[in-house]
């Protein structure tokens, strides 16, 4: 696909290579190579490092790539020299012919360094990956070590540690960072490197309208692109807040929807038609669309899953409404509603799900108000297995139930807490809250 002169998407990638060998040929001495671009261009960032790692690379460069979150110097360097030693293991089975002389003796030797001594760790990287170029035998390029880093605990840190690897390495090796504008995670590198440092600036690449073309390419007489072409003007029109434009498409997606053909086709127009109302305050009109989804959906085929999960779907959707419009006994209702019906199809995930929303928002009501809410919830999702929720995660609901249910016995306390720990970790009630803020993220349900 990323050879097809006709993608956007490789014409856009194709771009940045281009770019690339431009500021290597400007910067060809640079230790650290820095690309940053537009947040929601940063997937053809990644789309890039993956090609020029293959075959299909533009430059001679040779690009090896390491994704990774950041916690200390001595965490990244036993994650790279693990990662460099297990890529090359993987790799040696695929062509049992290379010959890194040095590879086992370095191998070895990673197996008995200190893993608490930051310095012996970037030294020996340093010395593998020194070692690995000369194994390569390719000259002119440089070797680039591709750190992708994203979630990080102390910037500072990060920058300084960079530093010290970045000037440790011989001629020929540099690293390669990837960054988005605004983040600026590698201001402090980049100004203490000066001259050994390379910024690459990725103009806007517009992706959306890269997916744009993509998905609407075809004949536009055929139902399928003209349903594509139907949803990016609609995601268009609500962002830029014309509710008549989000009328008329939405109107617009339900006729080519049911000209596809089929109850789920149809219901789902309702459905996403729904959703992009949500963006404005006309719930009476939207909840008359979701209230026709419904209908539709509850007359397909009572084994059918798919039209299961639109129905649950638009059931969340009015109880989305319902909260933004300050209602918020009747968007639990719309949420218990969706638990119900996947209590029903035995759809567990989905039931603890329902019950996490719900309580989202009726944990900001009165106490008889949430208790047996919160009560029904916690009986259900403890009844399963400890197989089923190693995949369904029950940590909000049993954080919540042991702090707000005040007659809780010590013991059963005690036995909640200690099956809590040993299926999500030391730190699942943190690990609840993290859960709680991405639902009322997902959901908008922070808004009461």
């Amino acid at each position: 696909m990323m050879n097809n002169e006709h993608n956007p998407i490789a014409i856009r990638v194709g771009q940045i290579q281009d770019l690339w060998i431009q500021r290597r040929q400007e910067c060809p001495d640079a230790k650290v190579y820095c690309l940053t671009c537009n947040q929601e261009d940063y997937p053809l960032l990644e789309g890039f490092i993956r090609l020029e790692g293959s075959p299909y690379g533009k430059s001679d460069d040779t690009i090896l790539a390491f994704m990774t979150d950041y916690e200390s110097p001595i965490v990244l360097y036993s994650f790279l020299i693990n990662e460099w030693i297990t890529s090359f293991e993987a790799d040696l089975k695929k062509y049992p012919e290379w010959n890194w002389t040095e590879f086992e003796t370095l191998k070895q030797e990673a197996s008995q360094l200190n893993p608490n001594d930051a310095k012996a760790l970037k030294d020996f990287y340093v010395r593998m990956v020194t070692s690995f170029k000369a194994f390569e035998g390719v000259a002119g390029n440089i070797l680039g070590i591709t750190i992708i880093i994203y979630r990080i605990e102390d910037v500072v840190s990060l920058n300084k540690c960079l530093k010290e690897l970045a000037e440790a390495l011989p001629p020929h090796i540099s690293l390669i960072l990837t960054d988005y504008n605004g983040r600026d995670v590698y201001s402090i590198l980049l100004k203490e490197m000066k001259d050994k440092a390379c910024l690459i600036k990725v103009p806007n690449q517009d992706i959306a309208g890269a997916y744009k073309e993509i998905a609407t390419q075809g004949d536009p007489h055929d139902p399928q692109v003209r349903y594509r072409q139907c949803l990016f003007e609609l995601g268009e029109a609500a962002n830029a807040g014309k509710k008549q434009e989000v009328k008329r498409l939405g109107e617009e997606l339900i006729k080519i929807c049911r000209e596809i053909g089929g109850t789920v086709m149809w219901a789902s127009a309702y459905l996403i038609y729904g959703g992009f109302l949500l963006s404005f305050n006309d719930f009476s009109f939207t909840h008359k669309i979701l209230d026709k989804g419904i209908d539709i959906a509850q007359s397909a085929k009572k084994d059918d899953k798919d039209s299961i999960q639109i129905l649950i779907q638009l059931h969340d959707y009015k109880g989305i409404a319902y909260n933004l419009s300050r209602d918020p006994r009747q968007a639990v209702k719309c949420f218990l509603k969706g638990a119900e019906i996947a209590k029903e199809k035995e759809l567990k995930l989905t039931v603890v799900n329902q019950y996490n929303y719900a309580l989202l928002i009726a944990l900001k009501k009165d106490r008889l108000f949430y208790e047996p809410i919160l009560t029904e919830a916690f009986e259900y999702g403890y009844s399963l297995d400890d197989n089923e929720l190693k995949t369904i995660n029950l940590s909000f609901i049993a954080n919540t139930y042991i702090n707000k249910v005040y007659n809780l016995e010590a013991q059963k306390r005690k036995e909640i807490e200690e099956r809590m720990e040993s299926l999500y970790g030391e730190d699942w009630q943190t690990s609840s809250k993290e859960l709680a803020a991405k639902l009322e993220r997902e959901y908008q349900l922070s808004k009461n």
